[in-house]
């Protein structure tokens, strides 16, 4: 990893890369992914911090882009029923951004073959999130797909949700993503600037882009230790509340 790939994944890095897709592409939600002629879909899969979601809507509502968020019921990161995540997911929905489910299959055990199971196991975590969030949900993405089998699944929308990894936008959208926090293949910026693509899907993890330069390692910790930060201040505050002694 060297220097310049970590400064690629700061704040300003990321407006810059919202600046350079607008100034070339229409910005779709996922709900029209099925029948767009060109444009790009913007998706942010939410594998580690809602907060760090919100921070990236934020900034997509001031520069005028809208983006999908997909929420991941069975992360170890983050419990989405959590009173301060189920905050920040509403926001990032007010915000006027899609809200997708990130469905684990190997949660659940399930093989790509058992469509009655995936069917109805994506019906339920979709409306679980719908419940919580109050937001409609309208595509899935799957959780580490290549490892679980779950990339060349041949149906285009799944228990009424649009499949981000359907065939109709791996065979006919040029793909780029952030994955493990550098650029596997080619980058974003790079991918966004080349002529000739009508139609993208730029995947995106929230956990990566971070307001100062920092190593995929570092950025990870900074997820985990902001959440035990803020699950300690609500211990504290707790006892607070109640006049109870609250000694180390």
């Amino acid at each position: 990893m060297t220097e310049s790939s970590n400064v690629d994944f700061t704040e300003a890095a990321y407006r810059e890369l919202l600046k350079t897709a607008r100034g070339r592409y229409a910005f779709r939600p996922f709900a029209a992914a099925l029948t767009m002629a060109d444009g790009i879909l913007w998706r942010h899969d939410i594998d580690m911090s809602p907060h760090r979601a919100l921070a990236l809507a934020r900034i997509e509502r001031d520069e005028g882009v809208t983006a999908s968020y997909f929420v991941h019921l069975h992360s170890n990161f983050y419990n989405v029923l959590e009173t301060d995540v189920v905050a920040k997911l509403k926001e990032v929905a007010a915000l006027g951004h899609e809200i997708g489910l990130h469905f684990d299959p190997q949660f659940r055990r399930l093989a790509p073959g058992d469509h009655a199971g995936i069917v109805r196991a994506i019906s339920l975590e979709r409306d679980i999130l719908h419940d919580a969030i109050g937001a409609p949900v309208v595509a899935v993405s799957f959780h580490d797909p290549d490892l679980a089998g779950f990339t060349d699944l041949g149906e285009d929308s799944i228990a009424g949700l649009v499949n981000a990894y359907g065939p109709r936008l791996r065979k006919e959208f040029t793909y780029c993503s952030d994955s493990n926090g550098y650029w596997r293949f080619k980058a974003i910026g790079d991918v966004l600037r080349e002529p000739g693509h009508v139609r993208v899907q730029v995947l995106t993890h929230p956990e990566w882009w971070v307001p100062e330069p920092m190593s995929p390692r570092d950025r990870v910790a900074r997820a985990i230790h902001g959440r035990a930060s803020g699950a300690a201040a609500r211990y504290d505050a707790a006892l607070r509340a109640l006049d109870r002694e609250n000694r180390s």
